[in-house]
């Protein structure tokens, strides 16, 4: 069963430096740091959030506004056509020409999606391709120093719309799952930061806890009064067992 690993590359800060566990017997840290480098590199010119808002934005007016415009201009151009050449229904012509000009304002609604977000959709598109032909190069270099064996295959999603990352794809060939005992495997975040409680415990393996006694309790209490040791319970605490049903046998 394959294994699969997705990696979230903002455009704007410097890509992760280790290699994950997964890909630790297939490639070398400093191979990963390159092509994660040049991944970025290529990737990041098809990745704009501030243009993609700027024609969002544009694209959404052009969308709502320009087919109302159409609307009402071709409501005042169009000429009125009479149902037949001997009579003229003044209603009737009225609504044939609103119609006409809702069609036509519906396919200039049409032609405002296909020109204003189709061009957008075929640039990310092709930035996808573009990486992801990078990568094919990848593996090629890759199966040609190995190439007896299965190797990962690499390849990036489509840039999203007013996205500020690009996220990379990585199919590993079926291996055992990692555990946190495995050379390598990523630790838990509580074990790798520390507490962010100044106050919170934390010692080494074999020392006692912080502000804590080793061993025992304590001798004296506050008023610096030796505490006696441990002898039993105080007489005529606790009542014998025939004479308690004694008591009983009363009530």
């Amino acid at each position: 069963m394959q294994d699969s690993v997705v990696l979230n590359l903002p455009i704007n800060l410097a890509p992760p430096e280790q290699v994950p566990y997964q890909l630790s017997k297939y490639i070398s840290a400093e191979a990963w740091q390159a092509r994660l480098r040049a991944v970025v590199r290529k990737g990041s010119r098809y990745v704009n959030p501030r243009f993609d808002l700027a024609w969002g934005v544009l694209s959404f007016i052009a969308t709502i506004a320009v087919p109302i415009a159409v609307f009402y201009v071709m409501l005042r151009a169009l000429p009125l056509r009479g149902s037949t050449a001997t009579s003229f229904d003044l209603f009737a012509a009225e609504a044939n020409r609103a119609w006409e000009a809702r069609g036509i304002s519906f396919a200039i609604f049409i032609a405002i999606i296909l020109v204003m977000w189709l061009p957008m959709w075929l640039f990310k598109l092709s930035g996808k391709k573009q990486v992801n032909r990078m990568l094919a190069r990848f593996e090629q270099e890759d199966r040609a120093v190995k190439p007896n064996i299965e190797l990962p295959h690499y390849f990036i999603s489509r840039p999203r719309f007013m996205g500020n990352s690009i996220v990379l794809n990585v199919t590993v060939p079926g291996t055992a799952q990692p555990s946190a005992f495995a050379y390598g495997a990523p630790l838990p975040t509580y074990i790798v930061n520390s507490p962010s409680d100044p106050n919170a415990v934390a010692y080494t393996y074999g020392q006692p806890p912080v502000n804590m006694p080793g061993a025992g309790v304590p001798l004296y209490n506050q008023f610096d009064e030796k505490i006696p040791a441990y002898s039993g319970p105080a007489p005529g605490l606790y009542v014998p067992e025939d004479e308690k049903h004694e008591r009983e046998d009363r009530v």
